[in-house]
């Protein structure tokens, strides 16, 4: 019995890391943002660099997501995205530091979101596939995430990059820590997509003599 509570919660350490350290990489950006583009003369792009993260939301998800939930393990996805998370806001940080066109420089915040922007929904599932009783475990886990958040802004306040590149690149790192973090997670199978099933695991459609469509589910094989 101790042995199986210390393993449980070994394992609600472990993912409750994994979202405060997801938590401080997404906010090391994204609040200091604003700031940033200002300090640097950005500012008719400051609109534009945020509606990114909308236009990531409607895109990103159609195919990382679809990704973690039927072809590729969400860890190994997730860790995928957060080097490339990595490497988009380096860029990003670089373009703006060294007066690059301020187009390009959105286009490189539009690529660090479009990489971002699934990512928060696979730690979720990577989370919920280990849990019992996510009910009653997954708040205190969540609460996490914005301890991060709340940690990850005081750093770069810190650092004193409120207004600077550097907060590019201490996100860069926090994400970075976020793709190293996922070889410690176990592999999470994706669920077996309806056409892997076979006939056998598929409901049939039927019309009673009535007209009436009902489902009547196939005996398993």
């Amino acid at each position: 019995m101790r042995v199986q509570r210390a393993t449980r919660w070994a394992e609600y350490t472990e993912l409750a890391a994994l979202f405060f350290i997801h938590g401080a990489a997404l906010g090391m950006w994204f609040v200091p943002l604003s700031t940033v583009l200002d300090a640097h003369g950005l500012h008719a792009i400051k609109p534009y660099a945020f509606a990114t993260s909308a236009l990531a939301a409607f895109v990103s998800p159609l195919i990382f997501g679809a990704m973690a939930d039927r072809h590729a393990s969400p860890v190994k996805v997730l860790r995928g995205l957060a080097a490339a998370t990595a490497a988009a806001i380096a860029l990003a940080a670089s373009a703006i530091k060294l007066s690059w066109n301020p187009w390009l420089v959105l286009a490189l915040i539009q690529l660090h979101a479009l990489c971002s922007s699934p990512t928060w929904s696979i730690s979720c599932t990577i989370v919920f596939s280990r849990l019992r009783d996510s009910k009653r475990e997954f708040g205190p886990i969540r609460a996490m995430a914005t301890l991060g958040w709340m940690a990850g802004c005081w750093l770069v306040s810190a650092l004193n990059a409120d207004t600077s590149p550097l907060a590019g690149y201490s996100g860069a790192v926090a994400w970075l820590a976020v793709a190293a973090f996922t070889f410690l997670l176990p592999g999470v199978a994706p669920p077996r997509s309806a056409s892997s099933r076979g006939v056998h695991h598929r409901g049939a459609v039927r019309r009673s003599p009535g007209g009436i469509l009902s489902l009547h589910p196939a005996a398993p094989a």
